[in-house]
């Protein structure tokens, strides 16, 4: 179990996704930036495999998270994984 909390930049300006990962649920929020108190958008995963890729979009539950180049992503995506978060790709067209 990770309670920890981390900030990944989205590079979009100065916002950044912060994500949680709990025993059994994934926490995501959007902020518009680091020293905000609080999110634009949250979404949540009731399932540690509730997550998933789409493009540039990382998918918490029902809600998409854009990120400026894959970069981003990939280490938002490696954080998750590391701490036992389970992540689908899901094929663009």
């Amino acid at each position: 179990m990770s309670l920890a909390l981390t900030h990944i930049p989205t590079g979009r300006g100065a916002a950044v996704l912060c994500l949680q990962a709990q025993r059994h649920i994934v926490w995501a929020g959007l902020y518009p930036k680091a020293e905000a108190r609080a999110p634009l958008e949250i979404g949540v995963a009731a399932r540690r495999t509730g997550v998933r890729t789409r493009g540039n979009q990382l998918l918490v539950g029902g809600q998409a998270f854009r990120f400026h180049h894959r970069t981003h992503l990939r280490r938002a995506v490696l954080w998750l994984e590391r701490r036992g978060v389970r992540i689908t790709t899901e094929v663009t067209r």
